[in-house]
């Protein structure tokens, strides 16, 4: 008995028990996560946890459909505990049957609708501009230094300052306000340019679909919805380092941040992969946010710079 609500949270948290050896992955995987200076380290712990949770999920689908193996409890010294794994087995069953396909029909959605919107399909509350010269040749600048295809840029009608980036038409389109380009000087817009960039050198558009896609597929799992937030706090720390080494310098981003910071108090951006949506939420409720809050960005940025 008193076992049993150790299991039931185990599998609201991870699944169905596993095997010691897939347990004792997961928590090495866990303890290479907390290497909040690591970033590419944390992404692939974070990730090969949420396949670990994935995959034994479409076992147990695939186990169950084709009768390799049935959740039938049997008579157990311990009576309630061995009947409540085999019942938490046959609902991991049901769930997955709801989550799969929702997770294949999501991707499907992305990859053959989503994406092939142009920019006023996908915000049509959004007026668009005609982009500037100084702008063009920032962009190709910072595209060359990246080694990436040089993305569409556009202007937007705005007197709020944000950046934002969308994959539309199967090529990236980054998009900045007039208010940023009248608000920033050329150091902070160029900034801006480079977090942009750098979303994009970092394949952070394919990560973030497949963890959306997974993570519906684990709906009924809590912890695949911290997983995702802690890989999207993680790739924008990750595009603020990468913006950094294009542009030589963190001092422009963390000026920039922080004019982002106080505009957000009277705007609010459409949402996108920005770099003006500032997490806000402070200490274990920063866990529930996809975005860092603004001094952990700037504590990162501040120890990338030389004594």
């Amino acid at each position: 008995m008193l076992n049993a609500p150790i299991i039931l949270a185990s599998w609201l948290l991870v699944g169905p028990p596993v095997p010691i050896f897939i347990a004792t992955i997961i928590v090495i995987l866990g303890f290479i996560s907390i290497l909040r200076r690591r970033f590419t380290h944390k992404t692939i712990a974070l990730l090969s946890l949420m396949c670990l949770m994935v995959i034994q999920s479409i076992v147990i689908v695939l186990m169950i459909h084709f009768q390799v193996w049935q959740p039938i409890p049997h008579p157990h010294p311990n009576g309630t505990t061995a009947w409540l794994g085999h019942e938490l087995f046959g609902l991991d069953f049901r769930l997955a049957e709801i989550g799969i396909p929702a997770a294949i029909l999501v991707g499907a959605y992305i990859e053959f609708f989503r994406s092939r919107l142009n920019l006023s399909q996908a915000f049509p509350n959004l007026a668009l501009c005609d982009q500037t010269d100084d702008l063009e040749i920032s962009i190709k600048k910072l595209a060359s230094e990246a080694k990436i295809e040089c993305p569409n840029v556009c202007l937007v009608d705005s007197g709020a300052p944000y950046a934002f980036t969308i994959r539309i038409k199967r090529r990236y389109t980054i998009a900045l306000s007039i208010g940023l380009l009248e608000s920033f000087d050329g150091a902070e817009v160029e900034a801006c340019l480079a977090h942009e960039i750098a979303h994009i050198k970092n394949r952070d558009f394919a990560l973030r679909t497949f963890v959306t896609i997974a993570r519906i597929a684990l709906f009924a799992k809590v912890l695949s919805y911290f997983i995702e937030t802690a890989l999207y706090r993680t790739r924008e720390l990750l595009a603020d380092r990468t913006a950094v080494s294009l542009i030589g310098g963190s001092s422009p981003l963390i000026s920039a941040l922080t004019k982002l910071q106080e505009a957000s108090c009277m705007y609010t951006a459409p949402t996108g992969n920005a770099l003006c949506f500032l997490g806000a939420k402070q200490g274990i409720f920063e866990l529930l946010s996809k975005h860092p809050n603004l001094s952990t960005r700037i504590r990162m940025l501040k120890e990338m710079d030389p004594p």
